[in-house]
């Protein structure tokens, strides 16, 4: 009987469950349209560009997506069981609301397990993709527009002129570079010819130089020195783009990377309670759903009339209810006005109280309401 009754909830759920993902992953994903527009416009890149774009956001995404489609598909769930009496046929049987929650954590399980995957290795993997992407097609486009007999200071510490560009081969000729070395005169490269190539990194371009000289004058004793060289390779970056890996953003980290991170600004004196949040969250989002679970099942037990739409809704007020409240930890934790451990799981603890407190007395039949439970204080 519990089994049947196991495999009968898990398809209620599962049915509003990837529904939701389905369209709330989409209306997120319109959010980056404009981004995606711009990149065709402006950038000019192709079809397979895109689709390496849309599937390095994904993650992002599915972060947020999955515990609120979860929130969602249970409190749809029982909101039409209890609406078409189901919930109380059960009862009549012998069966309990423990024996309802069963499958219902049991597919938090599975939900929890997915969404682990994604923030431990799906979202550093598709952060760190997606700047890559944008920075090679920022890469791309520049070396594709080059001009002839124009000066371009797009290089990190370079200004560089081209007098002729063979558009086919890309090979370049009459080369002039100034090299800023941040203090005293410049550097400076004059070279027959050359040709960019990119980095094995992806961060950076190649300029191979061909048959040139380069002038250099030494600060302090004045000595200016010039040498020939037949072949010579400068590494430049382009201004405003990623660079090596050791400047890498917290989201582009994978866990051991963050731990490593936070031990060494511990060691350094630095404070990692940023980092620690950023750290622990990759945990505590994924095991929201746990506590969506204790909290979705009475409330889609309470008497409503339009069973599907009051579930949405309440789940809604629910998810807004739970991240405005992390947020609000989480600034707290970043100010170290709260111990970052704290700041991050404070809203899980709070929400497994309110779901525990809430599912008791539902299964005691007795009403979660607050407007009643005040009325009954009141009558007393």
């Amino acid at each position: 009987m519990r089994w049947i009754l196991g495999r009968y909830i898990l398809k209620e759920i599962w049915t509003p469950f990837l529904l939701s993902l389905v369209i709330l992953t989409a209306i997120s994903l319109l959010t980056k349209a404009v981004r995606i527009v711009e990149l065709l416009l402006v950038q000019g890149v192709g079809g397979g560009f895109i689709l390496w774009f849309i599937v390095s956001v994904l993650p992002s995404l599915l972060l947020y997506t999955i515990p609120i489609a979860f929130l969602i598909g249970v409190l749809v769930a029982f909101t039409r069981l209890s609406s078409d009496s189901e919930l109380t046929a059960m009862k009549a049987s012998g069966l309990s609301l423990y024996a309802a929650l069963r499958p219902v954590l049991l597919f938090a399980a599975f939900v929890y397990a997915a969404s682990l995957l994604v923030t431990l290795y799906l979202f550093p993997w598709g952060n760190l993709t997606l700047k890559n992407l944008v920075y090679e097609a920022s890469k791309e486009k520049f070396i594709s527009g080059l001009e002839e007999k124009t000066f371009y200071d797009s290089f990190k510490g370079f200004v560089i002129y081209i007098d002729k560009i063979n558009l086919k081969s890309g090979e370049m000729e009459g080369i002039f570079i100034s090299e800023s070395g941040g203090e005293g005169e410049p550097n400076l490269f004059f070279a027959a010819g050359g040709v960019f190539s990119p980095a094995t990194d992806r961060q950076t371009v190649y300029l191979k130089l061909n048959d040139g000289v380069m002038h250099r004058k030494t600060e302090g004793n004045g000595t200016y020195h010039i040498a020939d060289f037949s072949s010579y390779t400068l590494e430049l970056g382009l201004s405003g783009q990623p660079g090596a890996a050791s400047e890498r953003r917290n989201k582009e980290m994978y866990a051991g990377e963050l731990r490593e991170k936070i031990a060494l600004a511990k060691a350094s004196g630095e404070d990692p309670s940023r980092h620690i949040i950023d750290l622990h969250k990759r945990f505590a989002i994924p095991s929201s759903v746990f506590v969506f679970a204790l909290l979705g099942v009475p409330l889609g037990l309470q008497k409503i009339r339009v069973a599907r739409f009051t579930g949405f809704s309440i789940a809604i007020g629910v998810v807004l209810v739970y991240y405005l409240l992390s947020t609000g930890f989480e600034a707290l934790g970043e100010s170290s006005s709260l111990n970052p451990f704290v700041a991050v799981w404070a809203t899980d603890f709070i929400f497994l109280v309110a779901g525990l407190f809430v599912f008791s007395r539902t299964s005691a039949d007795r009403s979660a309401n607050p407007l009643t439970m005040l009325r009954g204080v009141r009558s007393r």
